[in-house]
C-alpha cells in the first residue's frame, strides 16, 4: 500500500502537466487548438500554409511536406526524403530531433536534443486529440509552435484516411 500511493501522486502529477492539443471542430483538421494558440490553415483546404499567431507556417517547396518554414528563423525537415518518422528542427542555435517511438506509429512521438518529452494521441487511432508532455522552457517560440505542429501534420495526413 506504500508503493502504491507514491506511483498513484506520481501518475496524477504527470497527468496534470500535460498539455492538450486538439482540433477545435470535430472532422476538421484545419484549425487546432494548443495551450491558448489556435494553429490554423491560411486558406481553407490549403494544407501548405499555416499560422500560429503571427508565426507562419508553410512549406519550403509547395506541395512539398518534408521540409517547412516556421516563422522567419526555423525550419522543420524530415530526416531523409519521404520518411515522416524523424523530424528535425533547427533555428536560434538549437536544434531538435522529434522521432516515433515505433517506426510507423504515428501516434505516439518522443522529442529529443534542446528539448526533451513526448507526444501521444489521447487515445489510440484518434488523431484529434493528444497529450503533449515537452520542456519548452529553453526554446524560442517559433520552435515550439514546430515541436507542436509535428503531430498537427501527423494529423491531418492520418487522420484524414
Amino acid at each position: 500500500m506504500r508503493r502504491i500511493l507514491p506511483i498513484l501522486c506520481l501518475f496524477i502529477c504527470q497527468q496534470l502537466s500535460a498539455q492538450t492539443l486538439r482540433t477545435t471542430f470535430s472532422n476538421d483538421w484545419s484549425r487546432w487548438e494548443f495551450g491558448g494558440s489556435t494553429f490554423k490553415t491560411v486558406f481553407s483546404d490549403d494544407y501548405n500554409s499555416w499560422e500560429c499567431g503571427s508565426i507562419r507556417i508553410k512549406t519550403t517547396f509547395s506541395k512539398d511536406r518534408d521540409r517547412w518554414d516556421i516563422g522567419s528563423s526555423t525550419q522543420l525537415k524530415t530526416t531523409f526524403s519521404n520518411d515522416f518518422n524523424r523530424w528535425e528542427i533547427t533555428g536560434n542555435g538549437k536544434k531538435v530531433y522529434v522521432k516515433t517511438t515505433f517506426s510507423n506509429d504515428y501516434g505516439r512521438w518522443d522529442v529529443s536534443g534542446d528539448a526533451v518529452g513526448s507526444m501521444r494521441t489521447t487515445f489510440s487511432g484518434d488523431y484529434s486529440r493528444w497529450d503533449i508532455q515537452v520542456d519548452f522552457k529553453q526554446l524560442p517560440e517559433e520552435m515550439q509552435s514546430a515541436i507542436v505542429f509535428v503531430p498537427v501534420l501527423t494529423g491531418f495526413t492520418q487522420g484524414k484516411k
